[in-house]
């Protein structure tokens, strides 16, 4: 059974998590804290194998108080609890470079519906946390030197037991969730398009048709694999990358924009009706699929698709790689990189019957969860299987050097 800490500030919503993991037989609430600088003090004198941190915290914030146990060499597998303020989205996406495995979303909207769906989430990501390679257990805890490696290397369902929690969960206020790695299950076989929309979007302005496209797909750990990635893409790529990352509506643009002010090369949260270009990331807004079409000149932009989740995905990267199949590329560079479950699998398998492509996933030891990455190898479906700190050489290579 594993042993938790649980940050919050709130006396209710404390309680509330407490139920929601107590429910589960694998963990155990332990201990708890209702201020930051209190929970640093028992995570550096006790051991814990994992923490639920809210972000927002009297006398040390969230992200204050893993930048310090980050600086200070204190080992915490942590699960935060954050908003989709656009505030705490920046603070999520920076305390998960101080090493946090998985953010859940906390309720802000009172229905029944909502207050269930966060539970479960909850107990989603704690399982998924201690599924991944970035996890260490308190009992096989080295120091900072074993969590530092994890989270170098990249940071590598129960929920039938939240039943008794419910007239807990009723309690609280203001509830609303989503996650980074909501439970994927094995996608379908893809025989016909997953999503329709009878309004296309039209393009803004004009654009330029290039011969070929880089599409990425991540989910569970992806975060951290980007950060290590994308900085490495040479500022003057001569494609647009075009990328799905599983993760909630309010969190892709806070994502993006931590990127681009990491790294050489330009990166956004991809908008409706833009047109690609090279030498730029495009991110799929959380809550939305991204369909990649093209006009009359067959220069390709970017059309976000509203459709209902596909396999429990929203955005889906098995909807992204469909929709390339009526393009007009030459080749398609389809990359795979850490995550949970196989979706991009199906997707890439749809497109190969209908384009030239090249496929790039990431090797086992490098990913925090080796689901997706998996799907597309043992498919049959990778053409190059690489550590994630490859895989910009990879990409730059089959471009010919640019």
């Amino acid at each position: 059974m594993y042993k938790i800490l649980v940050v919050d500030d709130s006396a209710l919503m404390r309680r509330i998590i407490c139920d929601i993991i107590n429910a589960d037989n694998d963990f155990r609430v332990i201990d708890v804290s209702a201020d930051g600088e209190d929970a640093y003090n028992k995570i550096k004198n006790n051991s814990y194998d994992l923490v639920v941190l809210d972000m927002v915290l009297p006398k040390l914030p969230g992200v204050a108080l893993l930048e310090r146990l980050y600086n200070e060499k204190v080992a915490c597998n942590a699960v935060l609890i954050s908003s989709s303020l656009k505030e705490d989205a920046d603070s999520t996406m920076k305390a998960m470079e101080y090493g946090a495995l998985d953010f859940v979303v906390k309720p802000i909207r009172s229905s029944g519906e909502t207050r269930e769906i966060f539970g479960k989430q909850l107990v989603d990501s704690l399982h998924n946390v201690i599924k991944s390679r970035a996890f260490r257990p308190s009992a096989s805890k080295t120091g900072f030197a074993s969590a530092t490696q994890a989270v170098g290397e990249s940071r590598r369902n129960t929920v039938e037991r939240l039943a008794g929690v419910r007239s807990i969960l009723a309690e609280a206020k203001g509830v609303g969730s989503a996650q980074t790695n909501p439970p994927e299950p094995k996608a379908q076989p893809i025989a016909k398009p997953l999503v329709s929309n009878d309004r296309p979007t039209v393009p803004k302005g004009t654009g330029v048709r290039t011969k070929k496209i880089i599409a990425l797909a991540c989910s569970t750990g992806g975060p951290q694999a980007l950060h290590t990635f994308v900085p490495m893409l040479p500022a003057n790529l001569s494609v647009p990358l075009v990328l799905v990352q599983h993760m909630p509506e309010g969190f892709t643009a806070s994502l993006a924009a931590r990127l681009d002010q990491i790294s050489g090369i330009k990166v956004k949260e991809a908008e409706d009706g833009e047109f690609f270009k090279p030498g730029v990331v495009y991110i799929t807004p959380g809550g939305k699929h991204m369909k990649i079409c093209e006009d009359g000149s067959r220069a390709a932009y970017c059309q976000l698709d509203d459709s209902p989740p596909v396999n429990s995905l929203k955005p889906c990267a098995d909807v992204m790689y469909q929709s390339l199949a009526k393009s007009s590329f030459d080749e398609i560079i389809c990359v795979v990189l850490t995550g949970m479950g196989a979706d991009g699998s199906e997707g890439i398998r749809y497109l190969n019957q209908y384009k030239k492509t090249y496929v790039i996933s990431q090797e086992a030891s490098t990913c925090v969860v080796y689901g997706m990455p998996k799907a597309v190898e043992q498919g049959g479906l990778s053409n190059e299987v690489v550590p994630l700190k490859s895989v910009a050489n990879s990409i730059v290579k089959k471009l010919g050097g640019l």
